[in-house]
């Protein structure tokens, strides 16, 4: 199991990520800080844990830090968390029993409470949390959607959606874009109550931020319709 985090000007936050990831009750096999351009300490930060491997992605964008991390990644299970995101210590056990038995082209998701407030272990505001993925799968998407801060996905799933996902284009929701393609190409994606984290809102959850946050969905949303209708055009030809 890989762990890649995404990391860009976030020295300040990245320590108490990696010490959680490190605090593990059943250890994860691989630890990959992708440092995207920053301008700070981050890459200090990374470099100063022993056992996790720093890579860097000059070009501004997840999309492009995430490429590099999962292309990298040398684990069966990818898992993707956030610099800010902190897991619980029985996290990775989580995602491992969320792929035990499952098909090769498989996604999971888990649930987050409120940074500040709470812990991995005794999270808060974890009701307002699903009231939103509840809200954002029918505004978007058809079933559990994964999120950048905490989500995971088999090898072979990567492999089949490296192709359609976008990279570089800031208008597509990136994580939205990795659920979607993978039920796309036939996948599932799993919600996992025991993949608990805790997450920074207040990052989020500002009028600008969620005005272009519901575009670039409305977008990632397009994007499939119009793949499926291709698809749909082929297979009637």
């Amino acid at each position: 199991m890989s762990v890649i985090v995404p990391a860009h000007d976030e020295a300040g936050r990245l320590r108490g990520c990696l010490d959680a990831l490190r605090r593990q009750s059943d250890p994860v096999d691989e630890i990959i800080v992708v440092d995207n351009g920053s301008t700070d300490g981050t890459a200090s930060v990374a470099a100063g844990y022993p056992g996790v491997l720093l890579l860097d992605e000059p070009r501004r964008g997840v999309t492009y830090a995430r490429n590099r991390g999962f292309d990298a990644a040398t684990g069966d299970v990818l898992a993707r968390i956030d610099a800010d995101t902190v897991v619980c210590r029985d996290w990775a056990s989580a995602v491992r029993r969320g792929f035990a038995g499952r098909g090769l082209r498989h996604g999971v998701a888990g649930s987050a409470g409120l940074a500040g407030i709470s812990t991995p272990e005794r999270p808060l505001g974890v009701g307002f949390y699903e009231a939103f993925r509840q809200f954002h799968e029918l505004t978007v998407g058809d079933g559990p959607l994964m999120y950048g801060h905490n989500m995971a996905i088999t090898r072979d799933a990567w492999q089949s959606i490296r192709p359609i996902v976008t990279s570089g284009d800031a208008s597509i929701s990136e994580d939205i874009d990795v659920a979607l393609a993978l039920l796309h190409v036939g996948g599932t994606v799993e919600y996992l109550p025991d993949m608990r984290v805790t997450i920074d809102l207040i990052r989020t959850l500002q009028p600008r931020k969620l005005v272009r946050y519901y575009r670039s969905d409305q977008l990632t949303k397009a994007k499939y319709r119009r793949l499926r209708e291709r698809t749909a055009v082929v297979a009637t030809r």
